[in-house]
């Protein structure tokens, strides 16, 4: 793209529909806007082509438009004509993006005088709330009452990390810094402006805020008492998670610190001077585990609640277990990892650990890590052989199997379908075929369909369903000084292993579990690609004789 040809094109453009160059930027117009009947002059500045920077629209003259309408679209960077999904536009066709923003701006002017526009201030309230800081909620969601906590900066080594608002001060590898009370009050409607105020500056304005909106359930003179006990204040709704503190003039402060002046006279003193006491405004983002996992799998049931079982934290297991984390399996010690090895240095090149764990176990490892990506996430940890901890791994709901070892598989596969005295309803097997041609994940329910040895029901026999060619020599690599002989796969196997089977358990837990046997051509060469598909049990399998479901 051309830079000058694109201002020409935006220069002549804007000529036409009656703007004129003003500067002192390169791209900076004045013109007119018809809006509700009459004309309304904005002043347009542009400081980028590519349009990666959004053009700026400012009112030229504020007294063109209703004060209560100005409440609505203004922010300190001009009139909010973009929602916060932003608005697309083409850097190859300057003319015809920058009228498009002329246009949306007139738009948004438009639905003001409408009274559409307060409907779209408040879906994206929190944006125009305008925070000086934003704080991370790590308190559990509610739809009324209230909850107290603390507001505190969390840091580590001494530096401080983020803002934080969670019951108590403390929050497993960070110290608090500064913790101060807080209370949040749930409400069912959204938020908005409210008394005319979009966002309050001063405690008059807050006041004005508050008795403007009814939906907040709460009257002015409790939240008057509350801020001068210095606490933070935060209404949480559907829309947005504002809030707010006191900033008490320091004069007044040193004087109250000096006991020159009573605690309980400073709500007296302040109201006499309301107009000039300054608020604070923060935003909340919801920060918490569970929040976290369920924002991006709306439309399915996450694992919170679920207890599973993973055994092998290998190049397969390691993956997985973020995936499972990540779909709400890592809080209140649900997970539990089962590996009785340590890592090497022939691992880590296809392994979700890395060099700082060489030569630690694998299990505590990835205890260790999971719980770096947030600080409510709880795993236990088994160093040991997994079958020596059975009676562990069936009192769990879900046993997953991502060690690939067949003599694994088979065992674990018979010991679920004898023992049906403990908690486990599925045992779930993921595994890489030959080398990274493909991966598959297997599920059993007990319920009368294949188990995993119906898939193969001898050793030296062939797989039913293969995910590539059976009859190519497997490539494993020799055992050399300081590694022990493998089979060499790139690491988007192990991680497609892991994807598989995390979708699985996901379908699993919201009570549909469709196909039992999934299978992913990870090489498009040597891979086979199989349907989704339920197996039948077979008379002849060594281990259910075609019937899962036997008791």
């Amino acid at each position: 793209m051309n830079t000058g040809l694109a201002l020409r094109e935006i220069d002549a453009t804007l000529r036409l529909a009656g703007f004129t160059y003003c500067g002192p930027g390169f791209a900076d117009y004045e013109g007119p806007l018809a809006v509700h009947g009459h004309p309304v002059d904005i002043r347009l500045s542009i400081p980028d082509v590519s349009f990666v920077r959004r053009p700026r629209v400012v009112l030229k003259d504020r007294s063109q438009i209703p004060l209560e309408i100005l409440a609505h679209i203004e922010s300190g960077d001009g009139i909010c004509y973009a929602s916060g999904a932003g608005l697309p536009i083409d850097m190859y066709k300057p003319g015809e993006a920058i009228l498009r923003v002329i246009e949306e701006a007139r738009r948004t002017l438009e639905l003001s005088y409408r009274g559409r526009g307060r409907k779209e201030i408040i879906d994206e309230y929190q944006q125009y709330w305008s925070p000086t800081i934003a704080i991370q909620v790590l308190l559990p969601k509610q739809i009324s009452g209230s909850a107290d906590g603390f507001v505190y900066f969390a840091s580590r080594d001494g530096k401080p990390e983020f803002f934080c608002l969670d019951h108590t001060p403390n929050l497993r590898g960070y110290v608090a810094r500064h913790p101060t009370a807080a209370r949040v009050r749930f409400v069912d409607q959204s938020i908005g402006p409210g008394g005319g105020i979009r966002a309050p500056a001063t405690l008059r304005q807050l006041q004005q805020w508050i008795e403007g909106q009814p939906a907040l359930g709460v009257s002015w003179d409790a939240v008057y008492s509350e801020l001068c006990e210095g606490q933070y204040l935060f209404f949480a709704g559907p829309n947005a998670f504002v809030g707010m503190k006191l900033t008490v003039p320091k004069a007044i402060e040193t004087a109250i610190n000096r006991n020159a002046i009573r605690r309980d006279s400073l709500a007296r003193l302040l109201a006499k001077k309301a107009d000039k006491v300054s608020i604070e405004r923060f935003a909340g983002s919801w920060s918490n585990l569970d929040h976290t996992s369920k924002r991006n799998i709306a439309e399915a049931a996450s694992l919170k609640g679920i207890t599973i079982a993973l055994v092998g934290g290998g190049t397969i297991g390691g993956y997985l277990a973020r995936l499972l984390v990540q779909s709400g399996a890592g809080g209140d010690e649900q997970l539990s990892i089962f590996d009785s090895q340590a890592l090497s240095e022939g691992n880590i090149g296809r392994h979700l650990l890395g060099f700082e764990y060489i030569g630690k176990p694998k299990a505590t490892s990835l205890k260790t890590e999971l719980e770096r990506y947030h600080p409510q996430v709880s795993i236990k940890a088994f160093d040991e052989n997994a079958l020596d901890c059975w009676l562990q791994i069936a009192n769990c709901d879900l046993i997953i199997d991502a060690t690939g070892e067949w003599n694994v598989q088979s065992a674990l596969n018979e010991r679920f379908l004898s023992d049906r005295s403990h908690r486990a309803q599925a045992l779930l097997h993921t595994w890489i075929f030959m080398n990274g041609a493909g991966v598959q994940s297997f599920l059993n329910l007990r319920d009368g369909h294949a188990c995993f040895r119906c898939l193969k029901t001898s050793f030296d026999g062939p797989w039913r369903y293969p995910a590539g060619d059976e009859r190519q020599e497997l490539n494993l690599q020799p055992a050399s000084c300081g590694d022990g002989s493998y089979v060499p796969f790139s690491a988007d196997a192990s991680m497609m292993a892991a994807s598989v089977a995390n979708r699985a358990a996901l379908d699993w837990a919201a009570g549909r579990p469709g196909a039992r046997l999934r299978t992913v051509a990870v090489d498009l060469e040597r891979g086979r690609y199989q349907k989704p598909v339920t197996p039948t049990a077979l008379n002849k399998c060594p281990a259910c004789a075609g019937d899962s479901s036997r008791t």
